[in-house]
């Protein structure tokens, strides 16, 4: 090597440990001090991803298991409130059988009537204020939404008169007496098949000619004879039902004394009176009413313009209003009114052309079945009954736990779904036949006995009813019982894979942070000396 004064290459060797020493002692300092090995992405961007991956799915895994705690809650509050609705049950079966002691008197078997009256009242009311968080667990439906109003699916719209031609007055005279004639429709097949029909008589056969579905269809029925009696007349009925159309002729005959109408008789003034049926039909039908989220509540559809309607209501203590517009009715197509506000909508199929307008007025007149005002669309039982709970790190895991309906009444605020409540509250509460809330002090022992007997037999339905309920929610605390525990130990693998990752190991960091330590000491002790050496060459210019 030469002796340079300008290049002092043992110098900056020197130099490049120091900063090398230097910048290892930082890094250890800094990994000791924060506790992580990897505390920017320049540390190690591989690690680093896959440490966030990592931590994703223990945040997740985390928040299902404090998940699936409210769950498990959830269904404690349900068994408990399932629990004295079934010891309710219970005295209710002991108080049936107690109606069966012959010593008792009317005024005794009432006692016990009202006490059995109360208890079913205050199974209605534990089902009601059992809530976990403001959803209510006992007293909505199980997976669908019950809509009290006549707008529902299969409703008709927009009738244009689903009648046939007229048969003048309704009365002819065949050979032999007299006759009437009414049409019957069956709505479910001329709702679709509005036409004219050909009536023709050969004999005692009457045929029916039209288009059904687009084919040219025919049907021949037989009419028989209307037969005479001696000495006075005789009054005969016979439907003749041409299914395939949905037209029935009932037709009424009288016969003279000793003097029968024949069939050819009858089919010939049939086809006199009018060869012809003309079905206007219906224009559109509701084939499907959709309840989804929406809540418990009363709703108002009003009609603002024409082809508009305008939904009111209350959502979360605030009033709301939609407004949609009805699209024209074209011929055998279906259209969805959806008021997206309120999670209700209808679909609407057309048979025939017509206006907008036209559907919107019949909607509007629609909505007030038995027991609701015009204008009102009433969801008895809202949403929120199938609640899910995320059971795992990735959104597509999750468990159901479906609320119930055990309330006891057919309608108003405590109005069931389940059949084996509904027939206990009807056998305890309903004035109906064979039921006790028809019977009073002075109705025979038999009765009331048949009346005991039928609510006995109701409570044993809704006693395993309950039990089952019961089962079902065990089986579910169990499942998540199971659950929890593999998440627990799923985000314990986790976290130590992620901690083998991004975690600083002390022993080995703290030996290289003596290492360190003694490399910085050894690197400045050689840079002095390497900042020495050109000091050799004054002795050379002496």
């Amino acid at each position: 090597m030469p002796t340079v004064i300008n290049t002092n290459l043992a110098s900056l060797f020197a130099q490049n440990s120091l900063s090398n020493a230097q910048n290892n002692l930082a890094q250890s300092v800094q990994r000791l001090s924060s506790g992580l090995r990897i505390n920017s992405a320049k540390d190690d961007a591989a690690g680093l991803s896959i440490s966030q991956n990592m931590q994703s799915q223990i945040n997740g895994t985390n928040q299902s298991i404090r998940n699936l705690s409210d769950a498990t809650n959830l269904l404690q509050v349900s068994d408990s409130s399932l629990s004295t609705v079934q010891d309710m049950l219970l005295r209710l079966k002991q108080l049936a059988t107690q109606g069966y002691d012959g010593s008792l008197n009317g005024n005794q078997r009432l006692n016990l009537v009202q006490e059995m009256k109360e208890l079913n009242a205050e199974i209605n009311a534990t089902a009601a204020r059992t809530e976990f968080n403001g959803i209510k667990l006992l007293s909505q439906g199980g997976t669908t939404d019950q809509v009290n109003s006549d707008i529902k699916a299969g409703v008709a719209l927009v009738t244009t008169a689903v009648t046939a031609a007229a048969f003048g007055d309704g009365a002819f005279a065949p050979t032999g007496g007299n006759a009437t004639i009414a049409v019957a429709l069956d709505p479910a097949v001329l709702i679709k098949l509005p036409g004219t029909y050909t009536l023709r008589a050969v004999g005692d056969q009457l045929t029916l000619n039209g288009t059904v579905d687009g084919v040219q269809t025919a049907q021949t029925l037989t009419v028989g004879t209307a037969p005479a009696d001696f000495a006075t007349t005789k009054l005969t009925f016979q439907s003749l039902n041409f299914d395939r159309f949905g037209i029935t002729l009932n037709v009424n005959t009288t016969a003279g004394a000793n003097t029968p109408v024949t069939g050819a008789a009858l089919a010939a003034g049939i086809v006199a009176e009018s060869a012809t049926i003309t079905v206007n039909g219906n224009t559109s039908e509701i084939t499907s009413t959709n309840v989804t989220g929406a809540a418990a509540g009363t709703y108002t559809i009003t009609r603002p313009a024409a082809g508009e309607l305008l939904m009111s209501g209350t959502i979360n203590g605030q009033a709301v209003t939609q407004k949609v517009t009805v699209a024209e009715g074209v011929a055998n197509t279906t259209q969805t009114v959806n008021f997206s506000a309120f999670g209700i909508s209808f679909d609407i199929r057309s048979y025939q052309t017509h206006t907008g307008g036209n559907i919107a007025a019949a909607l509007v007149a629609l909505n007030g079945g038995a027991g609701v005002a015009a204008g009102e669309f009433i969801v008895s039982q809202g949403a929120n009954s199938a609640l899910k709970f995320q059971s795992g790190a990735n959104s597509d895991a999750f468990i159901q736990i479906n609320t119930r309906n055990i309330l006891t009444a057919s309608t108003g605020a405590y109005a069931g779904t389940a059949t084996e409540m509904l027939t206990l509250g009807t056998r305890i509460t309903s004035s109906a036949a064979g039921n006790l809330g028809a019977l009073t002090k002075d109705t025979s022992i038999d009765v009331w006995q048949t009346a005991f007997k039928n609510a006995a037999a109701a409570v044993d339905s809704a006693l395993e009813y309950i039990s089952t309920e019961r089962s079902v929610y065990g089986a579910q605390s169990n499942r998540l019982s199971y659950i929890s525990n593999n998440l627990q130990a799923q985000s314990t693998n986790l976290q130590n894979s992620r901690s083998a990752i991004i975690d600083t190991d002390f022993a080995a960091e703290t030996a290289k942070l003596t290492r360190g330590q003694i490399m910085q000491q050894a690197a400045t002790a050689m840079l002095a000396q390497a900042n020495q050496m050109p000091n050799v060459i004054l002795s050379l210019l002496k």
